[in-house]
């Protein structure tokens, strides 16, 4: 079972070896794997068996990663839980799952009294006391057996849940360390939430024996001083976070020396952020691309591969697939379309999802001969590199014409007094669909302003027909657009 032999690896590597730190304390890999086994010993003792779910109800702290390595000791799902849902939002994934308990930070709990589950267990007290008298012995479990179920960030509607097994940790983890080059001294500061997919991320660090820095919630300020502090080498954020990095005002009294790699991912990063970062911080880029569905991170573009700040092009390309995984791009038709034309993005691999949890006709809906369908559009050019379009939800036709909207908002979001940009179609009787722009930008921007120098980089039929100031441009804690609101 592959998180069993990660932490049993390491003990027996890297033993004294800082594994994980927060705000609170660090462990060991000693300590790490020890804890494991105790505290899967007394999970089992509180009555939780093999194939049941456990929802776990936390900010990024050590006893998260440590619940999720004992409910895998025991062949229990661990099913993380965003904290910013609503009690119903909650409610329901639980229900969906029909998970048997909980564990969680107190305070967390106590917002969602009436989760339908026979065990509670808070991390403040019970949890830490959890497996001091022993337990029950541990069964083997397969790798083939399901370990968790991972919640989609949901733009587009309800999340659904990903079943995940412990032998698509393993493929994701062995093929991304495969060509990403894992050092012995790395430490990686994590600004990305353990609930949801981008957790693979860290698993497949922690498998090189790296040591791995959670914060509760990102803050530029708090991100600043933990690669300070600990030393760090690698830092793995999405772009918006990035950003804020760069405006902090600690920023430029911060020692970011150690700093050697930053990984970014969910969603395009902006170019003059990207042309800002490599010249302020002078370290390598790893753009990480990846899907729940599809085990986490499958696509990667190295720092060898990046271009110089002032050779920017205008889409850095996501990357080439890792080492066990298969990408293609298909036509409307599902056919495999040539080098270089546009399509669907779909993919095939031991990292692969077993299904969404109790949900068949999803499952068969994403899935087209046993590849599965990302939703991306873009294209696979001749040297292997997958570039990304748009995705295909968001694609406007307007009068037959594809528009897409990335293409807009890159645009927009190049003019100097643009802050974030965010583009829908919208139905149109002439046309049938046209853009409209959501523009967040500074005071005294107007329409004609913007509309004249759009005018100079896109062609007509691609330009919107309205462009809509607003505060913010609503995004999920991935820093994906949240379509959905806007078009509502």
């Amino acid at each position: 079972m592959w998180l069993a032999q990660l932490a049993e690896r390491n003990r027996q590597c890297f033993p004294d070896r800082i594994a994980l730190v927060d705000e609170q304390r660090s462990v060991t890999w000693a300590e790490f794997h020890d804890r494991g086994i105790s505290l899967a010993r007394g999970l089992a003792g509180l009555g939780i068996r093999r194939g049941d779910r456990v929802a776990v109800l936390s900010l990024d702290r050590i006893e998260v990663l440590e619940s999720y390595f004992a409910l895998a000791r025991i062949g229990a799902l661990f099913v993380p839980l965003n904290h910013s849902l609503t009690p119903a939002e909650v409610t329901g994934i639980v229900e969906r799952t029909g998970a048997v308990a909980v564990i969680g930070e107190s305070a967390l709990l106590a917002r969602h009294p009436d989760l339908p589950v026979r065990t509670r267990i808070p991390l403040d007290d019970e949890f830490a006391k959890l497996g001091a008298e022993g337990g029950p012995e541990l069964a083997d479990i397969p790798d083939d057996a399901p370990a968790a179920i991972l919640h989609t960030s949901a733009t587009t509607g309800q999340a659904k849940g990903v079943t995940v097994d412990h032998a698509s940790f393993r493929a994701i983890a062995l093929g991304w360390l495969a060509v990403a080059r894992p050092a012995d001294d790395m430490v990686l500061v994590n600004c990305c939430p353990l609930y949801h997919g981008s957790m693979v991320v860290s698993l497949t660090y922690m498998a090189a024996g790296a040591t791995v820095v959670l914060m509760p919630g990102f803050k530029p300020q708090t991100a600043l001083a933990a690669i300070e502090t600990h030393r760090a080498t690698h830092i793995w954020l999405v772009p918006q976070m990035l950003r804020f990095v760069l405006r902090a005002k600690s920023a430029e009294n911060t020692d970011l020396s150690t700093l050697r790699e930053i990984l970014y991912g969910a969603a395009p990063m902006p170019l003059d952020i990207y042309a800002e970062a490599v010249e302020r911080l002078g370290c390598g880029f790893r753009q990480v691309y990846g899907m729940t569905e599809v085990g986490g991170p499958f696509v990667t573009l190295g720092p060898d591969e990046h271009p110089a700040p002032d050779a920017v092009p205008e889409v850095i390309p996501a990357g080439r697939v890792i080492p066990g995984m298969s990408a293609r791009a298909l036509d409307p038709q599902d056919n495999e379309v040539e080098p270089g034309a546009i399509g669907e993005i779909v993919v095939r691999g031991p990292g692969l999802m077993r299904g969404y949890w109790g949900n068949d006709a999803a499952t068969a809906e994403i899935t087209v001969d046993g590849w599965i369908r990302t939703g991306d559009l873009g294209f696979i050019d001749r040297d292997g590199l997958i570039r990304l379009i748009d995705r295909s939800k968001d694609l406007i036709i307007r009068a037959g014409q594809n528009v897409y909207p990335s293409e807009i908002e890159r645009a927009l979001q190049a003019h100097p007094a643009v802050r974030d940009a965010a583009v829908v179609g919208v139905p149109d009787e002439d046309f049938g669909e046209v853009p409209l722009a959501y523009v967040v930008a500074e005071e005294g921007t107007g329409t004609v302003e913007l509309q004249k120098y759009l005018a100079q980089h896109l062609a007509a039929y691609k330009r919107p027909r309205r462009i809509e100031f607003i505060d913010q441009v609503p995004r999920n804690p991935a820093g994906k657009i949240i379509k959905k609101l806007l078009r509502a």
